[in-house]
């Protein structure tokens, strides 16, 4: 959440303000907390990690305290332009693991909240694994539809061992049937809300991992700064 607090409505409401509906960029990577950010990154202690909702303008502070706990390749994908700053919203991918990015080409995104906030994939030859993440927009918004029918046809088009991770912002049994080939490996943990009030109308799992040519080891959650909790999944 943009290293912004989640865990309370006063400062998600503020966060939310601070990022779309206000025109002064300082004013929001005031409020960021990146260090929380890096934090539960560094708890997870994944070998390959997907974050979602990264503010342009933050790549360079992410990478340089990512690369100091172990992250030496990140990449970017960009999802849709805030209103009134215009700025991108982002989502990384940052692999202990060699890898190469891939075009995954043009993404339709709506540039509003909730418009989609973005899409990214990279091949691992250590793991001959192609791995996306993904940052769907909301349900209702004008491009959703087309945008997991994209990742879907991407999917299928994609050979060899697969791990698509992110926030779909839909339930997995309303997703699944996009992904046939690929199961489920993060068990249907609800993620979002965890803000006060909020959770009270919203409490969903949105947040998956899903993978093709992996067994299932172990799966976990944590709880960090953010709205949404952290999930994992160890994989063979």
């Amino acid at each position: 959440m943009f290293g912004l607090d989640g865990r309370n409505l006063f400062s998600y409401l503020r966060g939310h303000w601070a990022v779309h509906f206000q025109s002064n960029p300082n004013k929001i990577w005031k409020l960021a907390r990146l260090d929380k950010t890096i934090e539960i990154i560094k708890r997870a202690n994944a070998d390959i990690i997907g974050i979602c909702e990264i503010l342009e303008g933050q790549q360079n502070k992410l990478k340089k305290e990512l690369m100091k706990i172990g992250y030496k390749h990140l990449y970017f994908g960009y999802g849709h332009k805030t209103k009134y700053s215009n700025l991108h919203v982002i989502e990384a991918i940052a692999s202990k693991f060699s890898c190469k990015q891939i075009d995954i080409g043009r993404w339709l995104v709506e540039d509003k909240m909730g418009g989609g906030g973005g899409l990214g994939a990279v091949y691992i030859p250590k793991l001959k694994t192609t791995f996306f993440n993904v940052h769907l927009g909301l349900p209702r918004m004008k491009y959703f539809q087309q945008q997991i029918a994209y990742i879907s046809d991407k999917i299928m088009k994609t050979g060899g061992k697969i791990i698509i991770v992110g926030d779909f912002n839909l339930e997995f049994n309303k997703i699944k049937g996009y992904f046939p080939d690929l199961k489920l490996v993060s068990g249907r943990v609800k993620t979002c809300s965890l803000t006060p009030v909020t959770k009270w109308f919203y409490w969903k799992d949105c947040d998956h991992i899903l993978a093709k040519g992996f067994k299932k080891k172990k799966l976990g959650e944590l709880r960090g700064y953010s709205d949404h909790k952290l999930i994992y999944a160890d994989l063979e």
